[in-house]
């Protein structure tokens, strides 16, 4: 119960605050995610022939393509106790929701930075949550619930318990994420109703994972975490990266698992590309002269084109952008690592 009473003063905290656009602070109580950011269908289609995998968590978007795509046993990791919290919330909705209630409760029919009462009405509104309160776990009920009985949800999602900087928006998650879109939410459902396959959801961090997991995977999936390595204690540098990597991450492989090592977006893509040689975007240059000096400074200290650079375990991926719905015309990138394996 202690954990829980820390989670629960923790999301009063945040949800007494007001909201800071751009915050990318990373704690064991802190703002949550409401949705994912990055091609999450787009990443997962890169890999094939996957049976277990070990992914960040977040909202568990990765987790259930995986599932989705025929994985029999995924964990996710998050470093973020209050993310995980809001994870089992949104996996109720999923198992008792009908796909249209779903989208209206968890997503928003247009992305703008103004947002009227009328627009936001039903985003996670206190109807929701009081018509998910009978199946909820005892934990989540303990935090989320005691914060819904006494905030309505306009407030608490201008509040800094959530982070609303992010794209929300109907159209754009069906494109990023399988299963926001009718059918393949259906399929989803009856995988969590039936346990066709096992998920689980771990509070840790990335340095803690060879400790907190004893399982070999398929796939482990990082997501974006590693756009942040300077400000993770250990793995500061390029060479500690590669190192945890290399002689860490790797030996929770099995014999054919890879590690999806970083997701990086538009900026990210542009520099690799620049590394390699190869064109990159007019788009960029012509809306954003400042991306330039963003790219060389991305070619300069971003993870990926440092791993690139410096070993051959990694290739690269480009995939459709996240920042496309913004009417640019450019890639967001993918870095894989592969063990050398010795026949």
């Amino acid at each position: 119960m202690g954990n829980i009473m820390e989670a629960r003063t923790a999301a009063y905290k945040l949800s007494s605050k007001r909201l800071q656009q751009g915050l990318t602070n990373y704690g064991t109580y802190d703002s949550i995610y409401m949705a994912t950011t990055s091609n999450v269908k787009g990443t997962l289609a890169l890999y094939k022939d996957y049976d277990s995998v070990l992914t960040v968590g977040s909202t568990g978007a990765h987790a259930y393509e995986a599932a989705l795509a025929g994985a029999k046993k995924v964990d996710q990791f998050d470093i973020n106790e209050l993310q995980r919290l809001f994870y089992e919330y949104m996996k109720v909705g999923i198992m008792n929701l009908s796909h249209q209630d779903f989208i209206k409760y968890f997503t928003l029919k247009k992305h703008s930075f103004m947002m009227s009462f009328y627009e936001l009405k039903d985003l996670l509104s206190d109807e929701l949550y009081y018509r998910l309160r009978p199946n909820l776990p005892e934990d989540v009920d303990m935090v989320l619930g005691s914060i819904f009985d006494c905030s309505n949800h306009i407030d608490l999602l201008m509040s800094s318990l959530f982070r609303f900087e992010h794209r929300l928006d109907t159209n754009y998650l069906k494109q990023m994420v399988s299963f926001y879109n009718e059918e393949e939410y259906y399929n989803l459902q009856d995988i969590l109703r039936n346990n066709k396959c096992e998920i689980n959801y771990h509070t840790a961090s990335l340095k803690e994972l060879p400790y907190k997991f004893n399982d070999k995977y398929d796939l482990i999936i990082l997501d974006n975490i590693l756009q942040y390595y300077q400000n993770i204690p250990g793995l500061n540098n390029s060479n500690r990266v590669h190192m945890f990597i290399d002689k860490t991450l790797s030996s929770m492989l099995t014999d054919k698992g890879v590690i999806q090592t970083n997701y990086g977006f538009t900026i990210a893509a542009e520099a690799v590309k620049k590394h390699l040689g190869m064109p990159t975007s007019m788009d960029i240059r012509i809306s954003n002269p400042i991306s330039q000096i963003q790219t060389d400074i991305e070619m300069k200290k971003g993870i990926d084109v440092q791993l690139l650079k410096k070993w051959d375990n990694y290739r690269y991926d480009f995939i459709d952008a996240v920042e496309s719905f913004e009417g640019l015309d450019t890639n967001n990138v993918v870095i894989t690592y592969k063990p050398k394996r010795t026949k």
